[in-house]
């Protein structure tokens, strides 16, 4: 096993910066240090931008810490990917990877930010923030799904810990947070009160949306909570023992929220590994 010092740690990130142009959004202005990158904007048919952002190396190691912050400006409308799973790798039983992502959209600004699959290896350890700032007028969707292992290898919760906090801000006021921790090693997490047995976890929080139809299709085995929490705001939470049957309904809800700002939807399908 190869244990890394203190000095190969890596501290990465970018920084993005979205401005409307005519009836374009344009990448105004970035920052990029490895092992972060980005594919070039693929061009949306609404005149928007979609960012897929690329991890060189096999993942987050121990003592790692990337930062991601974007701003679309008033006006923009700006999706941001990433073209595979993040991998949390394993790590000496001190350590931890930290990633923080900050997320703000001006005025009449749509701002989204669907990352793939996160998952944990035997060992790995993450703790993650999300903090996001609208304006009144803005819109901004967040979703995202974790794996509780590598499944299809017997590693299910085999992973140390996960903590992640979300929290969105509408002209400085807090208005929706929320958090996960899971310490496979503190408490049964696969039992019925928690994860049910299920194997891949899910949530999101869309701000400056009311929803036509929160109605999702059947996902046999899927859990799903899919709601307006308060005007304006609408949650997703879902479990789910399928990996196929989690991404569709993924996909309707991220299709379902599109619709309701009048927007075409983003097909992440296509983005991804």
């Amino acid at each position: 096993m190869i244990v890394r010092t203190a000095a190969a740690r890596v501290r990465g990130g970018a920084a993005l910066r979205f401005e409307r142009r005519g009836a374009r959004t344009v990448l105004a202005s970035s920052r990029v240090e490895a092992p972060l990158a980005i594919v070039r904007p693929f061009p949306l048919p609404d005149g928007g931008l979609l960012i897929q952002l690329l991890s060189l190396g096999p993942g987050l190691c121990g003592g790692d810490r990337l930062t991601l912050d974007v701003t679309a400006g008033p006006g923009c409308r700006v999706a941001v990917t990433t073209t595979a799973a993040t991998r949390v790798m394993a790590m000496e039983p001190e350590q931890h990877a930290e990633q923080h992502v900050r997320l703000r959209a001006g005025d009449e600004a749509t701002l989204e930010y669907y990352p793939c699959l996160t998952i944990p290896y035997p060992g790995g350890a993450l703790v993650q923030s999300i903090e996001a700032d609208v304006t009144a007028t803005g819109r901004l969707g967040i979703l995202e799904c974790w794996s509780m292992g590598r499944i299809a290898r017997g590693e299910y919760l085999q992973f140390r810990s996960l903590a992640s906090r979300t929290t969105i801000g509408v002209d400085g006021t807090l208005r929706y947070a929320d958090a996960i921790h899971l310490e496979p090693a503190s408490t049964d997490l696969a039992g019925s009160g928690v994860l049910a047995g299920r194997q891949y976890v899910a949530a999101g929080a869309w701000y400056g949306v009311t929803l036509a139809d929160a109605t999702l299709p059947d996902a046999d085995e899927t859990l799903v909570a899919f709601d307006q929490s308060a005007p304006g705001l609408a949650y997703l939470r879902a479990l789910g023992a399928d990996g196929p049957r989690m991404d569709a309904v993924l996909a309707v809800s991220v299709d379902r929220v599109a619709r309701c700002w009048g927007l075409q939807p983003v097909t992440l399908d296509r983005f991804h590994c």
